[in-house]
């Protein structure tokens, strides 16, 4: 595993720097297991500006006290579509910005201590809060007092996400004091998508009586949410692209299904897998939609976008465990796996899965983009991130059980989503 993640991107670095091994016997070897570490209690608010501090509460349905962050665009889809620039193999060179943490000879420097929030500036010094430019500053809280809030999505400035349990959809927009409701009595919303002018959810509905929804709704929650798609056997997972939506069934044998975003429940339909098993989560590129299947096979899967039905199916990889949520990059498929731990990916074209980073409790939402591969824990205080080089940190630490993930240009957002005072949280990159 070693040799393949120790590979550096070009990042036209400046050369001669001097070695700075802070090695410790209690560092956490994040580069060989994407380690948790240690925790705090989350921040109660405040700016991303300075170091962390007794920043206000935010209210029930308000936003934090910190100044507002720049939101650059739409997401890139399901999980993003970015490449990740030329690669070499040959590992990061010891000095100001690549740190040996751990003194293991064998993964060398395996620390960005400019940007990992378990190790800011020199290691171990953990934050409460991210690390920029080898300096902790707090995350910005948008959001709080949320009831179970679990999956999101992001564009445009604009962010969503599902409360399960209360069975609403929110919808909170850059420099707004409050979340507004998109749509309330919704039963067991799960994942959801957006683009510029809607966002798209599954209803799961309830289990065994194939009354789930796949639903449509105006940013801004002008008009009342219509159903694409009534009738359905437990749809969780969600994806578009500029024409469509996908989704995942995951009763009645597994199905993943597709219609025309404008459709108001008439379809046509296109069944792209059936039978396939419990089919998950799932993500689309330009060609391709990705899922998992939660079963006893623990299977990705990939097939053309305009199959109907008989394929050609590709396993890109099998006997995986409990698999969970699903994100693709220009180059790879990535997963988690919450009964193994770990987090995985695959080159969209085949060959052998690789873990990324092993021992993690509970792994569930994933994200990729050009800038990195990140994930989220409900298990551990940490949101972690592994760049384009393979060097695997902490984007924040000390999050009350972070759950839900989504990117945008410049910003990673997610759900702190236990418990009645849920949150929904950015920082940069």
């Amino acid at each position: 595993m070693h040799s393949t993640m120790r590979r550096t991107v070009l990042l036209g670095l400046v050369s001669g720097l001097a070695v700075a091994a802070c090695s410790t016997p209690e560092a956490s070897n994040l580069f060989a297991s994407g380690g948790s570490g240690p925790g705090s209690t989350a921040s109660a608010g405040g700016g991303e500006g300075g170091a962390p501090g007794d920043g206000g509460a935010a209210g029930v349905g308000g936003q934090g006290t910190g100044g507002e962050p720049g939101v650059g665009g739409a997401t890139a889809g399901s999980g993003g579509s970015g490449g990740v620039g030329p690669i070499v193999d040959e590992p990061p060179v010891c000095g100001d910005v690549y740190v040996d943490c751990d003194a293991d000879a064998e993964n060398s420097c395996e620390v960005n201590v400019t940007n990992d929030a378990l190790h800011c500036g020199t290691c171990p010094v953990e934050c409460d809060g991210t690390c920029r430019d080898g300096a902790c500053i707090r995350t910005s809280i948008h959001i709080s007092g949320q009831q179970d809030p679990l999956y999101l999505a992001v564009a445009n400035g604009v962010v969503f996400w599902t409360n399960g349990e209360q069975g609403v959809v929110r919808q909170w927009t850059q420099g707004e004091a409050v979340a507004i409701n998109i749509a309330t009595g919704q039963v067991q919303p799960a994942d959801i998508k957006a683009d510029a002018t809607h966002v798209f959810w599954a209803n799961q509905g309830v289990a065994g009586e194939n009354d789930g929804r796949v639903m449509r709704a105006r940013v801004g929650g002008e008009e009342a949410p219509v159903a694409i798609a009534a009738g359905q056997a437990a749809p969780f997972g969600v994806a578009i692209d500029e024409e469509f939506v996908y989704w995942t069934n995951r009763e009645g044998g597994g199905s993943v299904v597709r219609a025309p975003k404008d459709s108001n429940g008439n379809g046509p339909f296109t069944v792209i897998s059936d039978g396939g098993g419990t089919t998950h989560a799932l993500a689309v590129d330009e060609t391709r939609v990705y899922w998992t299947v939660r079963d006893e096979r623990g299977m990705v899967m990939s097939a053309p976008k305009d199959s109907t039905g008989q394929g050609p199916f590709t396993t890109l990889a099998a006997d995986q465990g409990q698999v969970r949520e699903i994100a693709v990059d220009a180059t790879y498929v990535y997963w988690t796996t919450s009964r193994t731990g770990n987090v995985m990916r695959v080159a969209k074209t085949g060959g052998e899965p690789t873990v990324i980073a092993r021992g993690q409790g509970n792994p569930r939402g994933i994200a990729a983009d050009a800038t990195g591969v990140y994930w989220a824990d409900p298990t551990s205080p940490n949101v972690m991130r592994m760049l384009p080089n393979g060097i695997i940190g902490a984007l924040a630490a000390g999050e009350p059980s972070p759950y839900g993930i989504a990117l945008d240009a410049t910003r990673v957002y997610w759900t702190n989503g236990l418990g009645t005072n849920g949150t929904i949280v950015s920082a940069p990159k």
